[in-house]
């Protein structure tokens, strides 16, 4: 295709937009782990600048045990540019220590201090006898995004907190990773319905992120008799770390299953590497696609007599997002994907493997997919809008910068990526059976409020 030239119209123009944070956004990784709490060493706006992307603005949300708003930080300033702000750190961390009520911190430091040259591993080291542990990370938004610094924190907590040998191994147990918290928006309701799904099947989940997960699931990280990973990319490495230290073996499931063709396979590749029962697997997968299926059917009528029925799609978001729903879109729904952007700076070694992925689908030549990495989030909207979608039906999933695209287009929009929007997002999940019935409604829903170019 022809490179097409951005474009201002009446009423409507190109702007940038940011759909990952820096590498500071690590932060969020943190925050994620109850009671643990970052001290930070950058400048006063870092925090908010990842706030913007990943939390409120991305489904409403905040940090929960501490607000960002009471998160320690040195606020760095001119004067620790010239004379270093490593003295100032230490005095917040021996304040921390005094008038916070946390079970552990990491220290966290951004460009300027990093290019400054502080030793925020000397100032954690200077702590290891207080009454918590210090950690350090550094998270330079030179050095990567906020994928990146995801990694760096669990790295620091694998390299500085977890003991150099495992204890006593739980062949049962499995260590969920892949999901990264706050940045993908649905990740807290996705584990909460993930771990219901793998103690059905007769598996102890321990899950590091979100309501009741703190500390004690961290010390339990080494004895797992697994690690599941369900990312196309992220998480790998920390997989493969935990494997070289401890010889925990890993099941890599590049996609979160959404609908029932993708979380039958998915609860089939785990019931056969973890040696559970297949007929007890069976049984759950029969009850639960009756259930989808007897949801689907109450709105098939409804559906079928609808003049709006969208049957192609473009997506615009990260690769899980991308890769989980496409194979629901059409192994399920019968959509046809027009173009696959994934937005979010995958490592280059990475691509090759994920185009793969993307071949896994009930169409007749899935190698004519178009899979595009890219960090310009607006060239997805340059392609939907050089088409003619009167009459092709599509719709769009990305993020909320792709929604003023589809409004002026009036086609049908699902939020499915950071930034989601700034709305509350609360339970929502496109995880398993009814994460499947819920991107369903939420497609033709919006098909129908749009009316293919009829309606606002």
């Amino acid at each position: 295709m022809e490179a097409i030239a951005c474009e201002i119209e009446s009423g409507y123009a190109w702007s940038e937009q940011q759909r990952v944070g820096c590498a500071v956004g690590g932060v969020y990784t943190a925050l994620a782990i109850e009671r643990v709490l970052p001290i930070m060493h950058c400048g006063p706006g870092c925090e908010g600048n990842i706030d913007s992307v990943m939390a409120r603005t991305n489904g409403g949300q905040n940090a929960d045990t501490y607000f960002e708003s009471v998160i320690p930080s040195t606020n760095f300033c001119e004067a620790d540019v010239v004379f270093g702000g490593q003295e100032r750190l230490r005095k917040l961390v021996d304040d921390s220590l005094r008038f916070y009520d946390a079970d552990m911190f990491i220290i966290i430091d951004g460009c300027t201090a990093e290019i400054v040259g502080d030793d925020i591993e000397e100032v954690a080291r200077g702590f290891e006898d207080a009454r918590v542990p210090v950690l350090f990370a550094s998270l330079p938004g030179f050095k990567g995004n906020n994928l990146w610094g995801h990694s760096q924190i669990l790295s620091a907590i694998i390299d500085q907190y977890l003991p150099a040998q495992a204890g006593v191994i739980n062949p049962k147990q499995v260590n969920v990773l892949g999901v990264v918290p706050f940045y993908d928006t649905f990740w807290a309701a996705t584990l909460e319905k993930l771990e219901n799904t793998l103690r059905e099947l007769g598996l102890e989940p321990n899950i590091i992120y979100g309501r009741r997960h703190g500390l004690a699931n961290l010390d339990k990280i080494p004895n797992a008799g697994f690690n599941l990973v369900l990312s196309p990319w992220v998480d790998i490495d920390i997989a493969q770390k935990l494997e070289s230290k401890y010889g925990t073996p890993f099941l890599h499931y590049p996609a979160v299953p959404a609908g029932p063709t993708e979380t039958a396979k998915f609860i089939r590749a785990v019931t056969e590497y973890a040696g559970l029962d297949r007929i007890k697997a069976e049984h759950y997968i029969r009850e639960a696609e009756e259930r989808y299926y007897y949801y689907v059917n109450r709105s098939i009528r409804w559906i079928f007599t609808c003049r709006v029925q969208p049957k192609e799609f473009y997506i615009n978001s990260s690769a899980v997002q991308a890769l989980s729903l496409t194979r629901f879109l059409v192994n399920d729904l019968g959509f046809i994907p027009r173009r696959i952007f994934i937005n979010e700076n995958v490592p280059e070694e990475h691509h090759g493997t994920i185009r793969e992925y993307f071949k896994e689908l009930e169409l007749d030549d899935p190698e004519s997919i178009e899979i595009i990495f890219t960090a310009d989030g607006g060239l997805c909207d340059q392609y939907v809008k050089s088409e003619d979608t009167t009459f092709r039906k599509t719709v769009v999933l990305g993020t909320t910068w792709d929604e003023l695209t589809a409004k002026v287009l009036r086609i049908p929009f699902v939020p499915v990526s950071a930034p989601y929007g700034d709305v509350i997002v609360g339970l929502k999940t496109y995880f398993g059976y009814d994460g499947g019935l819920a991107l369903m409604t939420d497609i033709y829903n919006d098909a129908a409020n749009k009316g293919m170019g009829t309606v606002n």
